[in-house]
């Protein structure tokens, strides 16, 4: 996402298995058990329906970034 002091801040778009349940908390832990940084924890979760998909079936990237984008201007 867009962010005004580094230029970018962290965001995960996941998209759900039905009947289950995931929070930022439950991600920033499982992050740090695997490994990862602090740093390079997403500061924002968003649960999306579905993600946007190429008709090869390959995520739309772009289509992410736009929606990030659209997600900062509103807050």
């Amino acid at each position: 996402m867009p962010g005004a002091r580094l230029g970018e801040r962290a965001c995960a778009f996941v998209q759900m298995k039905p009947g289950s349940s995931f929070d930022l908390v439950e991600m920033r832990a499982f992050l740090e058990k695997a490994g990862m940084a602090r740093t390079y924890h997403p500061e924002r979760l968003e649960i999306i329906d579905e993600l946007p998909r190429t008709p090869s079936g390959k995520i739309q990237k772009f289509a992410l970034r736009e929606r990030a984008a659209r997600m900062a201007k509103e807050s």
